[in-house]
């Protein structure tokens, strides 16, 4: 592993932070090997890529039969970042390039789940977002959260505030409290496309002090940038709307739900 000295000169002025994490990048044969321009560009990128660059500088050199070279090129946008890499397959001796797409805060940067409404200690309803996104061009129907969402002393954290005062109107309560939440592991989205993992919750929320939920109705907000429609879907019509909604992580929580003793779906 090179020591400190080997280090280019411009490392001193980075915050002992990054300065760490340029130590264990340049403790990479393929960092070394990038051309120097784009080992800067890596290194400068804002305080919020953090996530990207910790992730990025603990990835092994070799993965599975391919050794990874050098990185050739770094493209990024405002939430996305895309290293390519030239890499060599070890068993045909071929060289070719080859990418993922992170998201700027790291492989782990937020949470979905499903939101399951109670009565009186049995659950009636759940919660589905139908949302417009951009990188589809369509309407979908959704799982709750998202990047920057996450599960801390029993609630999620950063749900947009507009689904959740959306969320409190329709059920006639003033805070939305959370009786449970069952965490359900994590999921991959895209082995092939990306290295992000998000957390999966189920979350339990008691509306016994309002039993005449109406159900069906979509509630749009206003949720910038994109609206944001909450439909709540009596729990018998569950399994049918496994059958309508394409989000990997909604039906990743609908799979481990249905067989977690923590949980009890009436379905």
């Amino acid at each position: 592993m090179p020591t400190k000295t080997t280090l280019p000169d411009y490392i001193s002025t980075f915050s002992p932070a990054r300065q760490i994490l340029a130590g264990k990048l340049f403790a990479h044969k393929w960092f070394m090997t990038t051309s120097p321009d784009i080992q800067r560009e890596i290194l400068d990128l804002p305080e919020d890529y953090q996530g990207f660059l910790e992730d990025l500088a603990s990835r092994p050199d070799e993965i599975g039969e391919l050794d990874v070279l050098k990185m050739t090129k770094l493209g990024y946008g405002n939430y996305l970042i895309l290293p390519v890499f030239e890499v060599r397959s070890n068993i045909t001796n071929q060289i070719f390039t080859y990418e993922y797409a992170s998201w700027k805060t790291g492989a782990n940067p937020g949470a979905r789940g499903i939101l399951f409404l109670e009565t009186d200690g049995q659950i009636t309803h759940f919660i589905v977002n139908k949302t417009h996104k951009f990188s589809t061009g369509t309407e979908v129907l959704d799982s709750v959260g998202g990047l920057y969402v996450h599960v801390f002393e029993n609630k999620p954290q950063n749900l947009p505030k507009k689904v959740e005062q959306e969320i409190c109107y329709h059920l006639g309560i003033k805070e939305l409290r959370f009786k449970k939440i069952i965490d359900l592991g994590q999921a991959h989205p895209d082995y092939g496309m990306t290295n992000n993992t998000s957390s999966l919750f189920a979350a339990i929320i008691d509306a016994s002090q309002n039993p005449n939920i109406v159900s069906e109705a979509n509630f749009d907000t206003a949720h910038k940038p994109l609206s944001v429609g909450i439909t709540i879907v009596p729990i018998t019509e569950f399994k049918n709307y496994l059958s309508k909604i394409e989000d990997n992580y909604f039906l990743s929580v609908a799979a481990r739900a249905m067989t977690s003793p923590e949980i009890i779906l009436p379905i």
